[in-house]
């Protein structure tokens, strides 16, 4: 009989799972390790009742980490901690996981301690990501943290203040995910407005197309300078074929500086309700632009072909598309998401 040779990802991935949480402060703990590897494996292609959905998870040693920065908490549940109350934490809370609430667990003093908390103060508020383990994390912080999301198709990001490890359950080339593409496609849409808001302004649109693309199922995105001669020439070059150049740009500008000078509730229901539309345009069909001061100008744009010679054609009609968008000469950022979830990127040089 001949010698039976079994291979598994289990073992690697929980090696670097422990290694991940040492790192960042959490005691050894094996049924946290476990616990971790099984929302793992649930988030990297969740799906209930048919639906997709795209959970966020943030685990930490002591809750009082979160309390300067979550206004609203809602408590579940805290039981003794065992491992299958991980995949349980993720099934009760994964379809509340909406809107800016992230699921919460605490491992503290052998138990398990899980919930829903959200970063939100307004429309404008930073994520609980860029928060906690993103941009504006406290790399000071005593306690350790660990944040969990998909990043692709059967592949999730855990990300701690001191590192982050992308854990690939499927056996495709990996990919580069140090580009981190939605940022740096909102950098880029954000890179001609007003210093004084920049920063929020970026935050904004970085949370606001990151659960756009959650609940689509393929997007293209292309930036422009915005001068009247230029989005003029864009234009006229780009006929649309069926697209739709608007009137008035939605200035997002102007729209969080509303917000943010009147702090009124009209002005967040504005901002709110251009948010919504926003994100209907880059879940439809075809190109949607905006320019680099943040003002969306078309949507649904059809691109004719442009192909170099020396350019190699794989894909389908979204790919070429994008290839297309590269080769033009119009856009000086252009973004894409295939339906499997793979990003792409290309900045003019």
């Amino acid at each position: 009989m001949p010698n039976l040779i079994q291979s598994s990802l289990r073992k690697e991935v929980l090696t670097s799972i422990g290694n991940f949480l040492w790192q960042e402060g959490f005691a050894p703990n094996e049924l946290l390790q476990q616990g971790v590897l099984q929302i793992i494996n649930l988030i990297s292609d969740y799906y209930e009742e048919g639906k997709p959905l795209f959970p966020e998870i943030i685990i930490t040693n002591d809750l009082q980490f979160l309390v300067p920065i979550i206004p609203k908490i809602l408590p579940i549940k805290r039981h003794p901690l065992t491992v299958d109350e991980f995949g349980l934490a993720v099934k009760l809370c994964a379809p509340l996981s909406v809107n800016g609430w992230v699921i919460y667990i605490e491992v503290k003093d052998e138990y398990i301690n899980y919930g829903m908390a959200s970063a939100d103060v307004d429309e404008t508020s930073p994520s609980m990501y860029s928060q906690t383990v993103g941009d504006l994390k406290n790399p000071q912080n005593s306690f350790a943290a660990a944040y969990l999301r998909n990043a692709g198709q059967k592949v999730v990001e855990l990300a701690g203040i001191k590192s982050r490890l992308i854990v690939s359950l499927n056996l495709d080339e990996p990919t580069d995910y140090s580009l981190n593409e939605v940022h740096q496609l909102s950098v880029s849409i954000i890179d001609k407005c007003d210093e004084k808001f920049a920063i929020n302004l970026k935050t904004y649109i970085e949370k606001l197309i990151d659960g756009t693309l959650k609940i689509g199922h393929g997007n293209l995105i292309g930036v422009i300078d915005d001068t009247e001669e230029n989005i003029a020439k864009v234009k006229e070059s780009l006929k649309g074929n069926g697209g739709i150049y608007l009137k008035d740009p939605i200035d997002f500008q102007a729209l969080l500086v509303q917000t943010d000078e009147n702090k009124d509730s009209q002005s967040s229901v504005n901002l709110r309700s251009y948010a919504v539309l926003l994100q209907s345009m880059i879940n439809h069909d075809g190109i949607t632009i905006l320019t680099n001061k943040a003002r969306v100008i078309g949507y649904h744009m059809l691109i004719d072909a442009y192909v170099n010679e020396t350019d190699k054609i794989t894909g389908g009609a979204r790919s070429k598309a994008f290839l297309s968008m590269k080769n033009c000469e119009l856009f000086s950022f252009c973004f894409y998401k295939s339906q499997d979830g793979n990003l792409k990127i290309w900045k003019k040089p």
